[in-house]
């Protein structure tokens, strides 16, 4: 009874000091825990008075997991990121089940052979992609993708190659996305639909849109949710222009989820694209129909007016596009059409000049079109400067030179 006392009053200090030594820490450790990148060992320096509580309590406890917690955070604090590393290995290894050790560990010494169970490496990885998140909204991209390769290294899945792909692509390494869809197909069996759906984007974005439709078929057989492989199967062979394979993927897509307008209007740029605009308008508005604040089905039903030259009834559901997006580009624009070719020329300019502001490119060829219908108009200097404007989102384009030339005094026709 004595010895048990004893045991348990050795406990009970060794707790006490290691809550001690972890209030001394929690200043600097806040710094380090909040920072958006991974932790980068510090210089070398002496030792926090904390680490004194904390040798006191493994010598009282050695087994206390707490106390190598907090050992390794003092130590990394002071610089001695290796003995960080080793006192984080004995706290997973007297509780494998404790997430911070194990995300301390993986942090200091990424080399590491150990790797938790899945559960806990699923918990530590959900929170690695949430940092990355928070990194990525702040526009820190290489930090963001430190956080998602430490994700996908602890648990590689789609949701991390995802992740990591946006970041590839915003940064220009198409390569690197595609190498990463790569490493997962490899890691995963062809049982797995993440398996396909894993080739299917690496074929996608190396532009193999035959290779990346048979994934998405495949992954799309396999898969307990079939929708998004059939929608990615419908793109490839869109951009295939191959309209009656993707047209049956839209369909099968709208069938494994008919309550979503994304395969209705699937199906009708399909037909569309055909010139079966009955067909395609039967679609949009059963997207509409789904959706009716939605704007994509009311734009899409506007377009295919246009293109049907009813420019009364296209020009009515593109102003609902536009009550929904009022700036939204392609309904200005094709709502400018409209009205050009009804012969209401002033407000088509109007709404193709909001229509190039709204774009957030550089859509030089609708500034060459404002560009003529400026001059038809009579205002020589709005259309060249229109065609200025063009030129300098298209340099050296022969015809945009050649409008300019014809507007210009002859004086000055050196410009």
């Amino acid at each position: 009874m004595l010895f048990l006392l004893s045991l348990q009053g050795r406990h009970l200090v060794a707790g006490f000091l290691t809550n001690l030594a972890g209030l001394a820490l929690l200043p600097r450790w806040q710094a380090v825990a909040q920072s958006p990148a991974l932790p980068v060992c510090p210089e070398e320096s002496a030792p926090s008075p904390a680490a004194r509580h904390l040798d006191a309590a493994l010598r009282l406890a050695p087994h206390n997991e707490r106390a190598w917690l907090q050992k390794g955070r003092a130590l990394w604090l002071a610089g001695r990121c290796a003995e960080a590393a080793d006192a984080w290995q004995n706290a997973v290894a007297l509780n494998p089940r404790n997430a911070a050790a194990w995300l301390l560990l993986l942090q200091a010494a990424p080399e590491t052979d150990l790797r938790p169970d899945p559960a806990i490496a699923e918990g530590i990885a959900r929170y690695a992609l949430f940092r990355g998140d928070q990194a990525r909204a702040a526009e820190e991209w290489e930090r963001a993708l430190e956080w998602y390769d430490r994700a996908f290294s602890l648990l590689p899945n789609r949701t991390a190659a995802g992740r990591l792909e946006a970041i590839y692509l915003q940064r220009e390494r198409t390569e690197d996305a595609i190498a990463r869809w790569e490493i997962l197909a490899s890691l995963l069996p062809d049982a797995d639909p993440d398996h396909w759906w894993a080739r299917g984007r690496a074929a996608e974005l190396a532009e193999n849109w035959e290779e990346a439709a048979r994934a998405y078929g495949e992954g799309a057989r396999r898969a307990p949710q079939p929708y998004d492989f059939w929608m990615r199967q419908g793109v490839a062979y869109e951009r295939l222009k191959d309209w009656e394979r993707a047209e049956a993927a839209y369909r099968q897509a709208v069938a494994a989820r008919p309550d979503l307008i994304w395969p209705y209007l699937g199906v009708g740029h399909t037909l569309r694209a055909r010139q079966d605009y009955t067909g395609a308008l039967d679609w949009y508005r059963r997207a509409e129909a789904l959706a009716p604040e939605r704007l994509d089905p009311k734009y899409h039903i506007g377009y295919t007016y246009y293109l049907q030259q009813e420019y009364v009834t296209a020009e009515g559901y593109l102003r609902q596009a536009l009550g929904i997006n009022p700036q939204h580009p392609w309904s200005a624009y094709w709502l400018a059409k409209c009205l050009y070719l009804r012969g209401e020329r002033d407000e088509a300019i109007r709404w193709l000049g909001s229509a190039i502001e709204w774009h957030g490119k550089e859509p030089w060829n609708w500034a060459v079109e404002l560009g003529d219908w400026l001059a038809e108009a009579g205002d020589r200097e709005g259309a060249l400067a229109a065609y200025r404007q063009a030129l300098e989102w298209r340099p050296g384009e022969e015809g945009i030179r050649k409008r300019i030339q014809e507007l210009l005094p002859v004086h000055s026709s050196g410009e």
